[in-house]
């Protein structure tokens, strides 16, 4: 008589089940938000407005960052129990991006991934307009190898030439920020966003 021999597999533990849908309820959203808005938008000009609320960690780098600032005007957001929290609303136009890399850090059940989204130089980001609301800067700094506001062009004597058109306007190369701020809602307008490589991981390195 042949005997049959089979192996038994031990069902997974409940924990596991547990810990794998709270890694999916935090971490499957912010993929999904991202995933979308790479699809969107990767095709070429097409408005897009993003909202987020909440503490937000950002490491970011650019090869060349030209933008137009509009101003940084006091403003209120309504909170849930109908009391106004002042926040700041920064206004940029005109942005252009090359080489950029962003990162941020995501704790999860799981530990602690790092979401990272670089573009080359070679397809910059192009912004018509974007806003954000900060109600407060926990901590920044900054770095870049030349920095200079309305000075983006000279004459041939090379006396500045003011070009903006109700704004300041910012032109930045090697720029480095780390910023750590509550921010309460951004918007972001005509985005053309194309080559879009997004890493994820937990031996990801940040882009400081």
């Amino acid at each position: 008589m042949t005997q049959h021999v089979g192996t038994h597999r031990a069902p997974p533990s409940p924990g596991g089940h547990v810990r794998g849908r709270r890694f999916a309820m935090v971490f499957l959203p912010s993929m999904l938000a991202l995933g979308l808005l790479t699809a969107g938008v990767a095709t070429g000009a097409v408005p897009v407005a993003l909202a987020m609320e909440g503490r937000q960690t950002l490491k970011f780098t650019a090869a060349r960052f030209d933008a137009e600032a509009r101003g940084a005007l006091p403003s209120f957001v309504q909170n849930r129990d109908g009391s106004r929290q002042p926040v700041v609303v920064l206004q940029l136009s005109d942005i252009t991006i090359a080489g950029a890399c962003v990162s941020t850090a995501v704790d999860t059940p799981l530990g602690s991934y790092v979401l990272r989204a670089v573009t080359d130089d070679s397809a910059p980001i192009v912004v018509g307009d974007a806003q954000i609301a900060i109600e407060s800067l926990d901590g920044v700094g900054a770095a870049g190898q030349q920095i200079l506001l309305n000075r983006s062009e000279t004459a041939p004597d090379g006396t500045p030439v003011d070009t903006s058109t109700g704004g300041v306007p910012v032109t930045a190369g090697g720029l480095a920020l780390d910023i750590s701020a509550t921010a309460r809602w951004a918007t972001v307008n005509q985005l053309t966003l194309s080559g879009l490589r997004l890493q994820v991981g937990q031996d990801q390195p940040e882009c400081l």
